[in-house]
């Protein structure tokens, strides 16, 4: 007879590393939002942008129309249109690791038609018990980094 004891486990395997090649700086990336590379900055320009740049059109959105400044409009824009999630933003898939504007190194959590949630470790300090934070970044810079 064959028992089971609590640490009769097989280990699990490795996930795979996703390796990706880093898109060239001026390429416009294939991407589910549209995708505008001006003054050496690669952005998903919005409506009223998109309509004097020179941009490759989304696979699966149209550009993101321009926020309301009314507060409840703002928040019906937000749930209904920004925070669409999307497989990608501007090429960034979730697990990659990005350079952000400060030289810091940034993981993808997620992304949206407005943008990529990126997180990033925190200094240690004795003042927050937080060792990450997250914050969106929309653009990359012309050294490859990514802000808001």
């Amino acid at each position: 007879m064959q028992t089971i004891t609590l640490f009769d486990i097989a280990p699990a395997a490795p996930a795979p590393v996703k390796l990706r090649r880093p898109l060239a700086l001026g390429e416009l990336p294939v991407s589910s939002v549209p995708a505008a590379y001006d003054r050496e900055h690669l952005y998903s320009p919005q409506a009223d942008t998109a309509a004097v740049v020179d941009h490759r059109p989304g696979d699966r959105f149209a550009p993101l129309p321009r926020s309301p400044h009314q507060p409840k409009a703002w928040g019906a824009w937000w749930r209904e249109q920004a925070s669409t999630p999307t497989p990608d933003f501007l090429g960034l898939e979730t697990g990659d690791v990005i350079t952000l504007h400060d030289g810091d190194t940034a993981t993808v959590v997620s992304t949206c038609r407005f943008g990529a949630v990126v997180r990033y470790a925190l200094p240690p300090s004795e003042w927050r018990d937080e060792e990450h934070a997250e914050m969106y970044v929309t653009r990359r810079n012309q050294f490859g980094h990514w802000y808001r």
